[in-house]
């Protein structure tokens, strides 16, 4: 039997640290700490991994917390095979709503199993692993365009916001956040109640190898490197600011938001100024409240004060989830295209320019612009498009890098979450955990088709996954960022850069194999052939895998060695087809990628028969493995290719 006793009453449990943590009552508030409080959970597992120091530290007490079992249970996992009982028996473990398809009950299978040797291996109360909601909206387009959602939703906030991020620097994208918490500060001054802001980083400081969880004074905030408002820019926010890395390999790499128990925003993007094609995704349903505990967990230290809504589980607006226009947080910044402005200019009321587009000019993200400067997102003006615009010749082929999905009823989802693992090396272990045990699913129990773009892919268990999948029949579409890896990635166990991995794989398949493996290079929409991600102009960090176009997991999660085995990652796993098919319509829109396949020897060829230059510059040897070790200096400090 695929899941256990133990892992059913888990899961069917009421209790969750959410709700812990709402009703715990101590004598001071310095006591409640909602990462302690998960140590109370599950006794068996947390005296089998006490590795609590006589300090209480917060680095010593996550670590126990989330250590678990060895080799033999990731071989358990992935040598399940799920019976028709065991896929009966998952629909009933989680807060579905509707039975899910067999294909998501039979990867859920997969992720339940992971809790059997841990009962955090998901970092979310088993209760809230299975859930359900919807996809209002989501965004595939540059970082500008997604912090503009993150603005709407935060000014937006009646009573707390929670903002987590892997890397922050002072930046232009920084600055919607800046401005949105002025902007809510002031709008919460008319209302007479403050609102709660939690927000959490990883810059990695040396004061982390003692604690991992450092409260991040105003002084160190108003640094050039961070520049987030002074608290008298923010009266009206009760804000605290956690900055989070386990040593030394332990990225917090997570990235989303949630504002009122209502929204849950999970992205891909850093706040910082990138030149990336990124992608958002904006859920609201009760799936809301499965990242609420994650982020009470990644916190782990006390709240001063404390989340307003703890006691408010989310619930459904009146009326019904709104989609489009019609959401509470959408603004005319998400209208592209002819029907986007016919309805900005009916919103505004102003008038449409007459023939806007004879001149190249189309309506994208609220204004008129070409595409490459949409690409250029105001950082790059002097990259300049390869491509002779055309006007679409249908509205299926219009660039529109905002997805109103339509109405929709609740679907199944699942939050697919990792830990992270600060050791060097890469052991089994750390791949037991929700996220990679949903990706391995996905590649074994996927019957015609596996889409996955990402801008690194070399970790050893996806390639074997993809290549065992390929030798099944499966067609297996990767969309990777040619030249996305740091440096490193050339070193032993790394996995090696992107240009490697391509020609290994295909030289372990035969040719009726090749085949079913299609491998492209990202190329944006302006671009004749890809650019080379060194050179900083149009690169690619979208993280997304979509099973049968039917199953699709979007999140923070690379397909590399860093997201497989040390970084802590949210992602979110939807039982949706037809947003899946939104989201692959959408990257065909907003790319030229699927112009630029490989050829079945793992190298690209442009139309006059050239290749492209080197990637990183590195390869084996010396020269490689001392690039290599800056570059892991760099990941180390949260400047990696992440």
């Amino acid at each position: 039997m695929a899941i256990s006793e133990k892992v059913s009453a888990l899961v069917h449990s009421n209790k969750t640290l959410t709700t812990a943590f709402a009703t715990a009552t101590v004598e001071t508030e310095e006591d409640i700490s909602p990462g302690h409080l998960a140590r109370t959970f599950y006794d068996e597992h947390s005296k089998k991994h006490s590795n609590l120091s006589g300090s209480g530290a917060y680095l010593e007490t996550f670590k126990g917390l989330f250590q678990h079992a060895g080799k033999k249970d990731v071989e358990r996992v992935q040598a399940i095979e799920p019976t028709q009982e065991d896929i009966d028996l998952a629909a009933q473990c989680g807060d579905f709503g509707s039975r899910p398809s067999d294909l998501f009950l039979k990867i859920y299978v997969d992720v339940l199993a992971t809790l059997e040797s841990n009962p955090w291996a998901g970092v979310v109360s088993p209760p809230l692993l299975g859930s359900r909601g919807v996809v209002n909206l989501t965004i595939i387009s540059l970082i500008p365009d997604i912090m503009q959602h993150y603005y709407d939703c935060i000014v937006n906030a009646e009573h707390e916001v929670f903002l987590a991020t892997n890397f922050w620097e002072a930046s232009k994208a920084s600055k919607f956040v800046c401005d949105a918490f002025k902007e809510l500060s002031r709008r919460a001054e008319k209302r007479g109640k403050k609102v709660v802001v939690k927000m959490i980083y990883d810059r990695a400081n040396l004061k982390m190898l003692k604690e991992s969880h450092l409260l991040v004074e105003e002084e160190e905030w108003l640094s050039d490197e961070v520049k987030l408002p002074r608290r008298s820019e923010m009266p009206w926010l009760d804000f605290e600011l956690v900055n989070f890395h386990q040593p030394l390999l332990g990225t917090f790499h997570c990235k989303f938001m949630i504002v009122d128990r209502k929204v849950a925003l999970v992205n891909s993007n850093n706040i910082q100024d990138r030149a990336n094609m990124e992608m958002m995704v904006h859920l609201e349903g009760p799936i809301v409240d499965s990242f609420y505990d994650t982020a009470l967990i990644s916190w782990f230290r006390p709240m001063h004060p404390r989340l307003p809504l703890l006691n408010r589980p989310s619930e459904k607006s009146e009326g019904g989830y709104k989609f489009a226009m019609d959401n509470q947080y959408a603004s005319v910044h998400l209208l592209d295209g002819k029907k986007g402005a016919g309805l900005y200019h009916k919103l505004t009321n102003e008038e449409i320019p007459p023939d806007t587009t004879s001149d190249g000019k189309i309506f994208i993200s609220g204004k008129y612009q070409t595409i490459t400067e949409h690409l250029n997102a105001d950082n790059q003006p002097d990259t300049h498009g390869t491509i002779e615009y055309e006007l679409p010749q249908s509205s299926d082929d219009e660039y529109l890098p905002h997805i109103f999905h339509a109405p929709h009823e609740e679907c199944p989802m699942v939050i697919l979450n990792r830990a992270p693992y600060g050791k060097l090396g890469n052991p089994d272990s750390a791949m037991l955990n929700a996220q990679d045990a949903a990706w391995l699913a996905g590649l074994k129990y996927a019957k015609r088709s596996v889409f996955i773009q990402t801008p690194t892919f070399n970790a050893a268990p996806v390639v074997e996954g993809v290549l065992n999948a390929v030798r099944r029949g499966i067609e297996c579409t990767l969309y990777v960022d040619v030249g996305y890896n740091d440096g490193g990635e050339v070193l032993p166990g790394q996995g090696g850069t992107n240009e490697e991995v391509s020609q290994r794989m295909f030289a372990q398949l035969d040719e009726e194999e090749k085949v079913k493996l299609k491998f492209y290079w990202y190329t944006g929409k302006d671009q004749i052939k890809p650019i080379n991600a060194s050179a900083q102009k149009r690169n690619c960090h979208i993280k997304l895998m979509i099973i049968d176009d039917a199953v699709g997991i979007a999140g923070n999660g690379n397909q590399d060695t860093q997201s497989w085995y040390h970084s802590q990652e949210v992602n979110v796993m939807i039982d949706n087809p037809a947003v899946c098919k939104d989201w692959r319509d959408t990257i065909r829109r907003v790319q030229n990628t699927h112009f630029h396949e490989l050829q079945k020897d793992g190298v690209y060829l442009d139309r006059d028969g050239n290749p492209l230059t080197d990637s990183t510059g590195v390869g084996s040897g010396l020269k490689g493995i001392v690039k290599g070790v800056q570059g892991s200096i760099a990941r180390a400090r949260g400047k990696g290719g992440f």
